[in-house]
């Protein structure tokens, strides 16, 4: 519709962009049989990806690369043998019910849950970084080794924002901080994300706010806290989340803006506390002001952490949104899947597999780049019925 009366003085309209095509050049894995799919353990889908082996082993060197050893031992610990060792403090279930109903009388948990659900057997034996999936089943990397993949990216990230913060502003950042921060702060879910037989996982029990996103954030700040880590690592672990939450709203024409993610990170930190049984203003962690213990001013390691913490929105946000409901359609009319089977193993070890082995950015980028049709024909290279 023209409203100025100037249309079409200055052409046509363009219409949509051309992006370069690419899915033609990609190298995959020779085909396998959807049969043979469906039967693969995690380990062995990530193992068969050369995507996710190369960023395995990249987590690896990044390790050996830090400086301070405590923190390069510990990152090495938490991708080969991870353990979450704070809740060797609660060894029986009584323990773990005292526990339990401190966290819901100050309002950490919800009383309708249980120990074993937020607390879930197996915490000193989980999996690994190699197979362990990033998020929730329909969130983010949600295949097996989606959580080294995620925390390869982040990393990555975060050396970026070190160096330009380095260069352009003088500030003498620490990249071990970001860098453990990153991976460590995401290692509960090694233990949080059990493989179940129908090829999904369990999720996030909730925890703080009521919901599930944070349970690893605080467990992971608690584990620390237990292993006495020094409380610059710590407080990496409890402001990767919501350091900069911004609750903004419009009084007549000025801005009002709250920035909430400083009391959030500050409730995280209060949480982890009482399960590590520690004080967090004696931690070094909070300090007190009129009678109520705050978070103080971060440096730019912490920001940074925060800052790279940040793979998940367009993964999930744009990649899954459209590719799911690709993949299903394809399983449907190419592999004759049945609306029993796409609830079930069959269509779950298949997201695994095309996701781990080509990520669910590159299929999206394939769609959006140059048509559903392309992006079918990759799924067919990959897998048949």
């Amino acid at each position: 519709m023209c409203v100025t009366g100037a249309c079409g003085k200055h052409g046509p309209l363009p219409g949509k962009f051309a992006y370069t095509a690419f899915s033609s050049d990609i190298e995959l894995a020779p085909q396998r049989q959807l049969e043979e799919i469906v039967a693969m353990t995690p380990e062995e889908m990530a193992r068969s990806s050369v995507m996710i082996m190369g960023i395995y082993n990249e987590l690896l060197r990044t390790a050996a690369s830090l400086e301070d050893e405590a923190y390069r031992r510990l990152m090495i610990e938490c991708i080969t043998k991870p353990k979450v060792t704070f809740l060797e403090m609660y060894p029986t279930d009584q323990d773990r019910r005292r526990l339990f109903d401190e966290m819901v009388k100050l309002g950490f948990f919800n009383a309708e849950d249980d120990p074993d659900h937020v607390w879930p057997r197996g915490h000193m034996t989980p999996q690994t970084y190699l197979t362990a999936p990033s998020s929730h089943n329909d969130f983010y990397n949600a295949h097996p080794g989606g959580l080294a993949l995620t925390v390869a990216y982040n990393i990555r990230m975060a050396d970026a924002y070190t160096q330009n913060y380095r260069q352009v502003y003088g500030v003498p950042i620490n990249r071990d901080v970001s860098v453990v921060g990153l991976l460590v702060h995401e290692y509960p879910k090694v233990w949080l994300y059990q493989w179940q037989n129908d090829g999904t996982w369990l999720e996030e029990p909730r925890t703080v706010y009521d919901d599930t996103w944070h349970a690893h954030c605080i467990y992971v700040t608690a584990e620390l806290m237990h292993r006495r880590f020094d409380s610059r690592i710590v407080m990496a672990m409890a402001a990767a989340h919501q350091l900069s939450l911004l609750n903004a709203h419009m009084d007549g024409r000025k801005v009002v803006t709250n920035w909430t993610g400083l009391e959030r990170v500050a409730h995280f930190i209060k949480a982890a506390a009482i399960m590590a049984n520690v004080d967090p203003v004696d931690y070094g962690l909070l300090e007190k002001r009129n009678g109520d213990a705050i978070l103080a001013p971060q440096p730019a390691e912490q920001w940074v952490t925060h800052l790279a913490d940040m793979n998940w929105p367009y993964t999930m946000g744009a990649a899954h949104l459209y590719t799911e409901p690709l993949l299903k359609s394809f399983a449907k009319r190419e592999l004759k899947m049945t609306d029993r089977d796409l609830s079930a193993r069959p269509f779950n070890q298949l997201k695994n597999y095309v996701w781990s082995q080509l990520s669910q950015i590159t299929l999206y980028e394939i769609l959006v780049r140059e048509g559903q049709e392309a992006a079918e024909k990759t799924l067919s290279r990959m897998v048949a019925a």
